[in-house]
């Protein structure tokens, strides 16, 4: 019997002698004895009875029996500041005050009731999110508590109709990470020591994405380095780890998103929070939030949805906030977390700012990081205007194993086009990248097209890819047998480098050989003239065509200077 008690028994020693006596009257208990330990003892003993508990149940208001059973719905424990926020606080008193007001014949609340009557009690816990007060009851009473049978109801929207614009990732972010790789290994960007690009190489590789927004270019970097693709190097450059760039790039593109997701799933150092548009989390010290707690809660929602159907976001929130309001608060602790409104200025505390808080957050993870991966479908009602509903992808369904892939249809092979061009499909990413060691990027589309230069082939030539080896290369991927005059030209800059070069310039012409020998031979403008291509014309710099007019006019000409680049 005493090793029963024993949880029950110490939460009864560890009571002031005047609430022992007050839960022995609820309880109908005769005390024999006036010393504490004494006391709850007997406490302990008597109450650790079926009878004795479905006596001091049927004593119980209904809202206290609806406050004890929210208790037991939860396992019988409970963090203080979230069963506080349903049922009301339990007033601290010292046993001077307790003695004078006698708290338990008014009890402020269900849970003060709960307390008096010796059905609650407090414990100290430590959860994922740090140490928190809780109440809980005794299991050796819960034991005898009767199961309702019910649990706890799921997240349940009904589908909303379908938006008048939809936004659709689709793969679009395994194609920018095959851009990315591609870019960071032929042009070993620079990066600090923070893990930021430089402000040159992130512009320029923004311009080749299929989607430029920043913020979604700063996930997907820290992705690159979080799964192992992008390695910094102590000389301030970037570059990759081959063989873990090769094995993502020969995966199917299931096994390709489900990589990427899983390592934004798993991730503690990416904090959505910190992402979340207008909140501006302040580092205290005091309290940290795991990103971790916030993923796991919204997929194990997610599951309860059903593809193709479209849903109100809102109500998504809204239903969350009903049933899991403290999904990433565990210990349901509102008030240390230091939350900026960047908008307003104002800390955002208490459980009152959970939509500014939770609400935003849960909307950003939705139109951000799972719409980015393709997990899942936004739809507004006008374009530019804010997403208000959402769809689980066929991708996304089958990544949270609701149901079977599908293997995609398999995409056209790359083209070799006239100029020297080669055309890939989305798709073909494996192919993409290797094209792109040999091949400079020219633009995006329905096609990715790249460009065989004397730059590119000479890139390849120093990554030891010769260039028989790029024309076999060539041959393989597009499957057809390529030009003869293609096979010529690059065979030829092979053996005699570059015999012909194209570049934008700005023409000057003068009006006589006079004037233009004048013009070369006065410094400030002979600097600017790359080269003399006639007797009255030379060549100048596109971004110098505004100091060569400057030169002129100290000269004494007024030049023509239309339809020159602004």
């Amino acid at each position: 019997m005493l090793g029963t008690m024993r949880a029950l028994h110490q939460s009864l020693q560890d009571t002031d002698p005047i609430r022992l006596r007050v839960i022995a009257q609820f309880w109908e208990i005769s005390l024999t004895s006036t010393r504490p330990r004494e006391m709850a003892h007997e406490l302990a003993e008597a109450m650790i009875s079926s009878n004795a508990v479905a006596a001091a149940l049927e004593r119980l208001t209904d809202d206290q029996r609806q406050a004890l059973q929210a208790l037991i719905d939860s396992g019988g424990q409970m963090p203080q500041r979230i069963f506080s926020r349903e049922w009301g606080s339990i007033r601290a008193m010292g046993p001077g005050r307790m003695d004078r007001e006698r708290p338990w014949e008014d009890p402020a609340s269900p849970a003060e009731a709960l307390w008096y009557h010796g059905l609650l009690f407090k414990s100290f816990e430590e959860g994922p999110d740090g140490a928190y007060n809780a109440v809980r009851i005794p299991p050796e009473i819960q034991d005898f508590m009767p199961r309702t049978g019910e649990s706890r109801p799921t997240i349940s929207v009904k589908p909303a109709p379908s938006p008048n614009v939809v936004s659709s990732s689709g793969d679009k972010l395994l194609e920018d990470a095959c851009t990315l790789l591609a870019y960071v290994h032929n042009q070993r960007p620079s990066w600090s020591p923070d893990g930021a690009w430089s402000e040159h190489h992130t512009d320029r590789l923004l311009s080749r994405l299929l989607d430029q927004r920043s913020d979604r270019f700063a996930f997907l970097s820290h992705l690159a380095s979080r799964i192992g693709w992008v390695v910094g190097e102590e000389r301030g450059r970037l570059s990759l780890h081959p063989e873990t760039v090769t094995s993502w790039l020969r995966r199917t593109p299931s096994e390709q998103r489900s990589a990427v997701t899983r390592c934004w799933r798993d991730d503690p150092t990416w904090n959505d929070l910190s992402q979340v548009p207008t909140l501006q989390p302040v580092e205290t010290g005091v309290w940290r939030n795991d990103p971790l707690l916030a993923r796991e809660a919204i997929f194990r929602h997610l599951t309860s949805y059903v593809s193709p159907h479209w849903y109100e976001i809102e109500s998504f929130i809204a239903f969350i906030k009903e049933l899991d309001p403290d999904f990433q608060r565990p210990s349901g602790d509102y008030e240390t977390w230091y939350i900026r409104d960047e908008v307003t200025g104002l800390y955002l505390s208490g459980f009152e700012s959970w939509d500014a808080v939770e609400g935003r957050l849960i909307r950003y993870m939705l139109t951000g990081p799972l719409a980015w991966l393709g997990l899942i479908e936004v739809g507004a009602e006008e374009k530019g205007h804010s997403p208000r509903a959402f769809r689980l992808t066929d991708d996304g369904a089958a990544y949270l194993d609701l149901k079977t892939a599908q293997p995609p249809a398999e995409p056209p092979k790359p083209r070799l086009r006239s100029g020297f061009r080669i055309s890939v499909p989305l798709g073909r990413r494996y192919a993409r990248f290797q094209i792109a060691r040999v091949a400079d990027w020219l633009q995006n589309g329905d096609h990715f097209i790249y460009r065989l230069t004397p730059t590119s082939l000479q890139r390849a030539r120093r990554q030891h890819i010769s260039v028989a080896r790029v024309l076999e290369f060539l041959e393989e991927v597009t499957e057809a047998p390529l030009p003869q005059p293609v096979k010529e030209a690059v065979n030829r800059w092979d053996r005699q480098g570059t015999e012909a070069s194209l570049r934008l310039a700005v023409v000057l012409r003068l009006a006589d050989v006079e004037q233009m020998d004048r013009a070369v031979s006065v410094p400030r403008l002979s600097r600017l003239i790359e080269e003399r291509i006639g007797p009255t014309a030379a060549l100048v710099k596109r971004e110098d065509w505004h100091r060569v007019i400057t030169a002129l006019e100290e000269m004494g000409f007024l030049p023509d200077a239309r339809k020159l680049p602004r």
